[in-house]
């Protein structure tokens, strides 16, 4: 049930598409199924609905807005849409068909599907050119991408990755739920408390420590902290 609603990630928040030819019964079904799977991602984020493909009836949307306040989740403007959109779109080429016949190299297959994974990856990923404030919270469901600092107070949570192109004080959890595969970077990381997949860490007390970037990844089952080479995430 949920092929008939998509949520992206966009710099805004999430994009709601609506299957078209769906009664609006069973699209708002599939919402708060999707809802339901992973409720720490969408509490207190914002979700435009893209009305692009289906217009909302004033009865449809309020029942839109009371799913939504169940997970403390505010719905933008309408108006909004077309540049959301904009932000949310990435094209992801697609292979080009092989006759019959034709020899394939598995090396360069394997290339070719690893290139169209990091792309999509890229399409998904959450980009944030600003700083996150005391008491802001930023929920999606890849990676998150934030050019600025994370100030204590503040939190991210994010199904992939966690980059911090600044200073990194806040809490974070990357790879929410159990994506164990997932990092946290940042040009300097000191969080009040950070989480990655299910284990849990937190900065030791009483050090004095020389900023310079760092990353943190989960290591024979627990979270180790290394020097961001390069400014580079690790290798999964």
């Amino acid at each position: 049930m949920q092929g008939y609603i998509a949520i992206k990630g966009t710099r805004n928040g999430l994009l709601l598409t609506l299957e078209p030819e769906t009664p609006f019964s069973e699209l708002l079904k599939a919402l708060s199924d999707r809802l339901a799977e992973a409720p720490g991602f969408f509490r207190g984020a914002s979700l435009a609905v893209d009305t692009s493909r289906r217009l909302l009836r004033g009865s449809e949307r309020t029942q839109l807005e009371n799913l939504l306040a169940n997970y403390q989740m505010s719905v933008t403007s309408l108006e909004q849409i077309t540049v959301v959109r904009k932000d949310a779109e990435t094209e992801v080429p697609s292979s080009p068909a092989l006759a019959p016949g034709t020899p394939v190299s598995t090396g360069n297959l394997d290339e070719t599907v690893q290139d169209q994974r990091d792309l999509r990856e890229i399409a998904d990923t959450l980009f944030l050119r600003r700083t996150i404030r005391s008491g802001q919270a930023i929920h999606h469901t890849s990676n998150i991408i934030v050019v600025g600092d994370v100030n204590p107070g503040a939190e991210i949570v994010a199904g992939g990755d966690i980059i911090v192109w600044g200073v990194l004080r806040g809490m974070v959890h990357a790879g929410y739920p159990n994506n164990e595969s997932a990092c946290v970077c940042a040009l300097h990381l000191t969080p009040v408390q950070l989480r990655i997949a299910h284990l849990l860490s937190r900065p030791p007390e009483g050090t004095d420590v020389q900023p310079r970037p760092e990353v943190a990844a989960i290591r024979n089952g627990r979270i180790v902290v290394e020097t961001w080479v390069n400014g580079h995430p690790p290798r999964k």
